[in-house]
């Protein structure tokens, strides 16, 4: 039985169509200005009564911290244990309360629910942590994190993405697009370090 003529048609069409140019071209990013970049929304955990790191068990910390790391990962482990923290009562993360959490994390890796990524510098507490599958950089709005909460690899991603679209001073253009004004010396030296990431990259 041969084709209809109108599925000859159809297909004939199709055949024209620069299908190939399609399965790689990205859209434009809805509600970028030329000369911008935009960023996908935060998504940020919601704070709620968990118990203290220092006496729960595995049992009740590891769900906490998957929960956590699958809302804002990729994540620094210092920002995820640090909400925890607060979320349990506590002020300061001090090291008594950062172990067990840390073990949590590891307990996650080996259960193949978190990947740990360690800092190029080996900086304490600058571990990221993400889903196991999620996407290793995710270049997103600053949300409730300051900007040393940001991972350096989607500093250095959002660095990148602003030099394709034009940006000359990369430091003011990373502060546009957060939503900050003042480049202070703390944030002098951590974008100082993501230019580095970025154009070892």
């Amino acid at each position: 039985m041969s084709p209809r003529p109108h599925a000859l048609l159809n297909l004939r069409t199709v055949a024209g169509w620069p299908i190939s140019e399609w399965a790689v071209a990205e859209p434009a990013p809805v509600g970028a200005a030329p000369g911008e970049v935009a960023l996908a929304p935060y998504s940020a955990w919601e704070l709620r009564p968990v118990p203290d790191p220092r006496a729960a068990g595995r049992g009740a910390i590891d769900p906490v911290l998957a929960e956590i790391v699958a809302a804002e990962g990729p994540i620094l482990a210092s920002r995820a244990y640090g909400l925890y923290n607060k979320a349990s009562g506590g002020k300061k993360l001090t090291s008594i309360a950062r172990a067990p959490l840390s073990a949590a994390a590891y307990r996650l890796r080996m259960a193949g629910r978190v990947e740990i990524v360690r800092a190029e510098d080996g900086a304490q507490g600058e571990e990221v942590l993400r889903s196991a599958g999620s996407p290793a950089v995710r270049v997103r709005e600053l949300g409730p994190r300051a900007l040393d909460e940001v991972p350096l690899d989607e500093v250095a991603e959002l660095m990148e993405r602003l030099t394709v679209a034009g940006a000359d001073d990369l430091k003011r253009a990373v502060l546009d697009a957060y939503g900050l004004v003042r480049l202070t010396a703390k944030a002098d030296e951590y974008l100082e370090r993501a230019l580095d990431l970025a154009g070892s990259a």
